[in-house]
This record gives C-alpha cells, sequence and structure tokens, in this order.
C-alpha cells in the first residue's frame, strides 16, 4: 500500500475542513458553527484548522471563494444572439437556478459579508479576488458598453443587481418572479448601444 506524503494529507486535510465548513456554515449558520465542531466534523484538533487557516473568517473567507460558481460568461457573450435577450434569458435562469436560490447558502453568503465588513484584511483580500473575476470577465466580453461605463462597471453593477434580487426574491417570492428578474436584469442592455 502506497503511503502519503506529508503535503497530501495535508492538502486532504484542508479540503476536509473546508468541506464540513461548508456544510455546517449551510446547516447552522456561520455565527452558530464554532471551530470545534467544524474539527470535530473533519475529525481534526481545532489546532490543526489554524494550521490551514488564519481565523475563523479566514476559513469562512476561503469556503466561500472554494464554492462552485456557474459560468455566467458564456451565455452571456454569445455573439449570436442580440444583448438583450442574452440578458433576459440569464435574468429567467438565476430566477431558478437551485444553487442561485439556495436560501441556506445565501444566508452564508450574506453572514460572509458581514464577516468582510468587520475584517479589512479580509475586505482587501475578496476585494481584490472580486476585482480580478470582474476584469476576467470583462476581458471575455465582446460587448462594447456606451462611452462614460467601461466593461468591469457593467460587470459589478450585474453582480450587485443579481445578489440584490435573490436577497429580495427569499423575502417577497411572489413579488420577485422569474419575469421580474428577466426585466430587471434586462435593464443593463440600456449600458450598451442598441443592436
Amino acid at each position: 500500500m502506497a503511503r502519503t506524503t506529508r503535503a497530501t494529507s495535508s492538502a486532504q486535510t484542508r479540503q476536509r475542513l473546508l468541506s464540513e465548513a461548508q456544510r455546517l456554515f449551510r446547516e447552522r449558520g456561520y455565527a452558530a458553527t464554532s471551530l470545534e465542531q467544524i474539527a470535530e466534523a473533519a475529525e481534526v484538533t481545532k489546532g490543526a484548522i489554524y494550521g490551514h487557516f488564519s481565523s475563523k473568517e479566514d476559513l469562512l473567507l476561503t469556503a466561500v471563494e472554494a464554492q462552485p460558481t456557474p459560468d455566467y460568461g458564456s451565455a452571456l457573450t454569445d455573439q449570436s444572439r442580440p444583448l438583450r435577450e442574452r440578458l433576459a434569458e440569464f435574468g429567467r435562469t438565476m430566477a431558478v437556478d437551485q444553487a442561485a436560490t439556495d436560501k441556506a447558502w445565501l444566508a452564508v453568503v450574506l453572514e460572509f459579508f458581514a464577516a468582510l465588513l468587520r475584517s479589512p484584511e479580509a475586505l482587501q483580500r475578496y476585494g481584490a479576488d472580486f476585482l480580478r473575476e470582474l476584469a476576467e470577465l470583462a476581458a471575455k466580453d465582446p460587448d462594447e458598453p456606451l462611452p462614460g461605463t467601461t466593461p468591469v462597471e457593467v460587470w459589478a453593477i450585474g453582480y450587485a443587481l443579481g445578489l440584490g434580487l435573490l436577497v429580495y426574491r427569499s423575502i417577497a417570492p411572489e413579488l420577485l418572479t422569474p419575469a421580474v428578474f428577466e426585466r430587471a436584469i434586462e435593464l443593463l442592455a440600456g449600458l450598451y448601444p442598441e443592436d
């Protein structure tokens, strides 16, 4: 039987910690989940957490960053259809996407933002990652917005609009229907020249 190297064992422990943190944060919430509970679920000591993460906030930040995100860019940059049509379809899809409408994970994301606002270092780290992600999406976007607006700004507006829609859909699902998502996201077409 092959022996596990120290690096492999460390990577496996880190992944177990992330997986258990994601699960427990989703089930119980960030504030209600202790590092002891995460360590117990991952079958390691609490000290092992600090071997991989500097704090509970760092673990949350890493857990949220490790969560897979849908590939929104390819559907939105498909040049075979008019931009307004692509945006409307994206809005409808987001409104019913199981991952996007998962209230438990949305609660984790909101707790994540609250933790970020309390941690300047984490806020700076996430902000840099977010700007890099937006720049990558904008670089792949063949549509050019109207003068005075950059592609990165359009993607940032889209993210903010989408998150706001998802939050308020959880509160008032009878109001924020897929048709409303469609119309809201379609408004982004106003930042571009007419097709």
